[in-house]
């Protein structure tokens, strides 16, 4: 499977503040999931579950040390012997490090022995941890979205590679989060989740651009704006060739 590289850049502090961000992870994304957090970012988990029938998800073992458990809830529509539900999980990054979560699905017995469904998350964090005072920032829903696009590259063994950068504003600092899924991959759908920072700034080689900077996971990749477009730049700000007969910019949005 190819995994687009971003574009390491030596002259771009790769030290810009990304705290409070929330990725929302759902049954869309698969079951196999890799997300990129910095400390103070929330992982939130909303899957379907049938309340009725006593199945529902839970987490397997205990949490890594790097994540704060924020809350659980089994939710119920339609009544209370509905059979549609939601299991959801919230976590908080508090320290540096890497491990792996897993949710298991089924009744409560078939959760320990025989699992229905399994969704594997492998998650790194990255940054200083966070202090005492620092243990409730501003959630994503109280910052502005900026800005969301979208574009779909070739993919060597999948039937298709689709990015998602959402931009957010907040005072003192512009967060990021860049979604990768990975559709119809060897397994199946592969979702890759980071959070970042992002800037702008006049090009130097074309000084009328505006040039976006996005930070992730101790990387950056550059773009240019034009229009509604975002397009992908080398070094030298000069445009990345696409393949022949696709258009590999990112495409402005609507929605969250």
């Amino acid at each position: 499977m190819h995994f687009r590289p971003l574009l390491a850049l030596l002259c771009v502090s790769l030290t810009m503040s990304a705290r409070a961000v929330t990725v929302r992870l759902t049954a869309a994304d698969g079951t196999r999931v890799q997300v990129s957090l910095h400390p103070g970012d929330v992982m939130r988990i909303d899957l379907a579950a049938e309340p009725a029938a006593g199945r529902q998800w839970g987490v397997r073992g205990h949490a890594p040390p790097q994540l704060m458990e924020l809350g659980a809830a089994q939710r119920v529509f339609g009544g209370r012997m509905s059979d549609q539900g939601t299991s959801s999980f919230a976590w908080r990054a508090i320290g540096e490090g890497e491990g792996e979560l897993t949710l298991v699905y089924g009744t409560a017995s078939s959760r320990v022995t025989k699992p229905e469904k399994t969704v594997a998350i492998q998650f790194v964090v990255a940054g200083d941890p966070l202090g005492p005072e620092e243990a409730h920032p501003p959630a994503v829903s109280q910052m502005e979205q900026v800005a969301a696009y979208e574009r779909t590259e070739p993919c060597g063994d999948c039937s298709g590679l689709v990015e998602r950068l959402v931009l957010y504003r907040a005072p003192s600092e512009s967060p990021s989060v860049l979604r990768r899924t990975y559709r119809d991959a060897p397994g199946g759908t592969l979702t890759s989740v980071m959070t970042g920072s992002w800037t702008t700034s006049k090009g130097t080689a074309d000084p009328s651009a505006t040039i976006y900077t996005l930070v992730a996971s101790n990387e950056a990749s550059i773009f240019r704006l034009d229009g509604d477009r975002l397009v992908e730049l080398d070094a030298q700000q000069i445009p990345l060739p696409s393949p022949p007969g696709m258009d590999t910019a990112f495409h402005k949005v609507a929605g969250p």
